[in-house]
């Protein structure tokens, strides 16, 4: 009973986007974490540049948006977007998703908001991040490519038309 309960209360945490790591050690180890995945995927990267005849179709994309870092983040957007200068952000309205390791959308260069900006962890070049819709993106600027996305990571919110 006890272990449906707290399956309950995670599945509800999750749904509502809006759970937040236990301590703001915990919070900083996640944070640590991503920026060091960035870092590698980035090294990695430049080994490509080196020797591009090991970078393939089948090169693995990079772990970013782990469920507790995609929690975090959650969090992160939530408090910047309930600022006052957050209340309208988000990418022009979009029927399609972007996909990890593939070319970004050349139709999809919008101005990030500095609002999200300053409240996100800061990226290693030549990563930057960018809203198509509500979802956020991770690209690489000299590949021009699709690093990561976090799914709806505005939530509801609306976007600009």
């Amino acid at each position: 009973m006890k272990k449906a309960i707290a399956i309950g209360v995670l599945g509800l945490a999750l749904a509502s986007n809006r759970a937040a790591a236990q301590t703001a050690v915990e919070r900083d180890q996640i944070l640590a974490n991503f920026q060091q995945g960035l870092v590698d995927y980035t090294q990695r990267q430049g080994c490509f540049d080196v020797f591009p005849e090991a970078t393939s179709a089948a090169s693995p994309a990079p772990k970013v948006f782990t469920l507790p870092v995609a929690m975090v983040f959650r969090q992160l957007i939530a408090e910047a977007i309930s600022a006052p200068s957050g209340a309208m952000i988000g990418g022009p309205v979009t029927t399609h998703h972007p996909e990890v390791m593939q070319p970004f959308p050349a139709g999809e260069l919008n101005d990030f908001p500095r609002v999200l900006s300053d409240a996100l962890p800061l990226l290693p070049l030549p990563l930057e991040y960018r809203l198509i819709g509500n979802d956020l993106v991770i690209r690489d600027l000299e590949g021009d490519v699709v690093v990561a996305v976090l799914r709806k990571a505005l939530g509801a919110m609306p976007t600009k038309h």
